[in-house]
């Protein structure tokens, strides 16, 4: 055993470094604190076996003690390294798989070391030399020692970088840290550099590590007296350089000692000339709102910035900043604009009054709407029940009209009969000269009893009492009993009539008497308005008439009368409406007929057309079903389609007329119009289009 000189001073590095270790751990959560306290953990271990190294004199156990130094030596650099990324916000660097990679060399390096004696790759060869007394282990160092060497430089180098470029964008307060941290710790790898390049006075003494004590003293500064990692200028750069808001920092004497270029371009000066400046000088308008805020912790107040186009409000916040011992070492000011969210409040207050005020206006619009729906459900309620007692009286109406038909039609049947039985007697006695009277009264008679049945019909459909009495008969017969009705009246206004059906008609199941009457009532229409011209009836039949029992079989009647326009033909099939009072003064007319017509096609489950221009004369196509359900239809829908309007061509029409008056001064046959047609032959197999020209009633 040995004792030289130095141990004592290789003692205290190690305890230094050991305490700094301590502190910094404790310190660990602080950016940088973990790989710098490692860091002193690692100068600590090669201080130590450094210093038993030289306290012993055989060559084993100086070599022994010189490679469990290295453990200390391979991972310094690498800690270094990782402090400087960490202390310089690139703290997102040090991944796992980094660190692997940066502790490969370190670990291929105590490889070597361990197993030198097969290869000397590290030592060529080892041997003693004396120094003022003491023996000290000296090598000739193989190639790759040089390569660890080079790899622990270029880590320290690259910290050293780092830490330098950090240093020159850092305000003053943080590079007083930063340069003492660096001067601290680049200390120890001078001496190994004098060391190793033989410039040492003692050549056999690494005089690194009595520089680790220079490095410990330095950074106990740092911590002690310049608060090292109490105040770490992380992301300095990317957070305080480009913050938007402006940002001051104030010594304890009201000096600026750092400002971001916001805060700079606020006060209108370089960043450089306002370093040391007092706040008040530099910014007269807020020095007063400053000297109150710094009496609370933290304060709020509002300064306002004089332009010479405008005056700028801005927001100032003031936060001490306290040292470890809770005493104020200066203020952190931030001036936050407010200029524009001023603006935007105050023109967000004005809409909240418009929309306040539009609130309120329409507060009285719902309420004007509010009265109105009441009083348009007051007026529903009164049209609804003008609507019911309508309905009522139309009901009372028809019930009147039904009883005043059959109270009518008892005492004119009897003026029939009797006046029948004076024409007979007036004949057979010979007194011709009243026969003539007695027709008119016969006629009149016979007119007037038509009337009362179009009234029955009509209030019977009304009342829903109408019934259909459906029966077969031979279409053909039908056909032909009708032109034999109406051949009389036509001649009598100097009129041709043609008939045009198929040969074989075959059977129509259906009400043969309504079917005669809507016929007639057609017929008797074109009679009546036509003169000196022709009217013809087309029956048309389609080949499905055969087999499908829904078929419609078609009645074309076409006249070449007076035609009607096209508003007359709006009023055709309403009750009791004369389209045209010069025309009911000149043919007559009740207006029964053709409302009766339409109705009674609907009531079968047809429909009826009409195409008319004045001039030209009209057509009707009526459109019965071949077979028609007693139950085809009930009365109620039939009701309904009777509400429907009328659509109408684009050509002008005008009405026939309402009534058919088949004899006015001749007394029909009693085989005429009520006459029903019995079993019939088969149908007919012609094919004819149905024609859909003009209005669908």
């Amino acid at each position: 055993m040995q004792a030289p000189p130095y141990l004592t001073p290789l003692l205290l590095t190690a305890l230094l470094a050991a305490l700094l270790g301590a502190v910094l751990w404790r310190r660990r959560k602080a950016p940088g604190a973990t790989p710098l306290a490692f860091l002193m953990a690692s100068v600590v271990w090669w201080t130590l076996a450094y210093m038993v190294s030289l306290s012993v004199t055989s060559i084993a156990a100086q070599l022994f003690w010189s490679n469990i130094a290295y453990v200390g030596i391979v991972l310094a650099p690498v800690c270094w390294f990782a402090f400087a990324l960490s202390y310089t916000g690139a703290s997102a660097a040090l991944t796992h798989r980094r660190i692997a990679l940066l502790l490969l060399v370190p670990l291929l390096t105590l490889l070597v070391i361990a197993t030198n004696d097969f290869h000397g790759l590290f030592r060529r060869q080892v041997f003693q030399a004396t120094s003022d007394g003491f023996v000290i282990l000296d090598a000739a160092l193989g190639p790759y020692f040089w390569f660890h060497t080079a790899y622990s430089y270029l880590l320290l180098l690259s910290g050293s970088v780092l830490l330098l470029h950090n240093l020159l964008h850092l305000a003053p307060y943080y590079r007083t840290q930063a340069g003492g941290l660096l001067i601290g710790v680049a200390t120890p790898w001078i001496s190994n550099t004098i060391y190793l390049g033989g410039l040492s006075p003692y050549p056999y003494l690494d005089l690194t590590p009595f520089a680790l004590l220079i490095s410990g003293v330095a950074i106990t500064w740092d911590i002690v007296r310049l608060d090292l990692f109490g105040i770490v200028p992380i992301a300095y750069n990317t957070v305080f350089q480009s913050m938007e808001d402006g940002v001051l920092v104030l010594n304890d004497q009201a000096q600026i000692v750092d400002l971001n270029p916001a805060a700079a371009l606020l006060l209108a000066h370089q960043p450089q000339a306002l370093i040391g400046t007092p706040f008040s000088h530099a910014f007269p308008d807020g020095a007063a709102a400053f000297a109150q805020c710094r009496q609370q912790a933290p304060s709020y107040t509002e300064v306002f910035l004089s332009d010479p186009d405008s005056v700028r409000s801005f927001d100032l916040r003031v936060t001490p900043i306290h040292d470890r011992h809770k005493n104020v070492k200066g203020h952190v000011l931030i001036l936050q604009e407010s200029t524009k969210r001023k603006q935007a409040a105050n023109a967000l207050r004005r809409q909240n009054e418009e929309l306040l005020a539009l609130a309120t206006e329409n507060g009285h619009l719902y309420q004007a709407v509010q009265q109105e729906l009441a009083e348009r459900k007051q007026i529903e309620a009164a049209l609804i029940l003008a609507k019911e007692s309508a309905e009522i009286a139309n009901r009372a109406k028809s019930r009147f009209l039904a009883n005043m038909s059959h109270e009518l039609r008892t005492p004119l049947t009897a003026i029939l009969g009797y006046s029948d039985m004076v024409a007979i007697e007036a004949h057979e006695s010979g007194y011709h000269e009243l026969e003539k009277d007695l027709a008119a009264i016969q006629g009149a008679g016979q007119h007037l009893l038509r009337l009362i049945n179009d009234i029955l019909d009509l209030t019977r459909i009304e009342a829903e009492k109408f019934n259909l009495h459906i029966e077969p008969f031979v279409l053909a017969d039908l056909i032909d009993q009708v032109a034999d009705t109406i051949s009389p009246l036509i001649a009598k206004n100097n009129n041709t009539f043609t008939v045009e059906k198929p040969d074989d008609c075959g059977i129509m199941q259906s009400d043969s008497t309504r079917v005669r009457q809507i016929l007639l009532n057609i017929l008797g229409n074109a009679t009546k308005f036509t003169e000196n011209g022709s009217i013809s009836l087309r029956l048309l039949l389609s080949e499905e008439t055969q087999t499908n029992a829904s078929a419609l079989i078609t009645f074309i009647i076409r006249d070449s009368g007076i035609g009607m326009n096209l508003d007359q033909q709006h009023k055709l099939f309403q009750d009791f409406v004369q389209i045209d009072d010069s025309t009911t003064r000149k043919y007559g007319g009740s207006g029964l007929g053709l409302a009766i017509t339409y109705r009674l096609c609907k009531l079968m489950g047809g429909a009826i057309h009409v195409s008319s221009a004045p001039g030209v004369g009209s057509t009707f196509t009526i459109e019965l079903p071949r077979h028609t359900l007693a139950q085809q239809q009930s009365i109620q829908q039939h009701q309904q389609h009777l509400r429907g309007g009328v659509e109408v061509d684009a050509v002008d029409r005008r009405p026939l007329g309402e009534t058919l008056q088949p004899l006015v001064a001749t007394p029909l046959p009693a085989e005429g119009v009520e006459q029903r047609v019995g079993d019939a032959a088969a149908p007919c197999d012609h094919k004819h289009p149905s024609p859909k020209s003009g209005t669908e009633l």
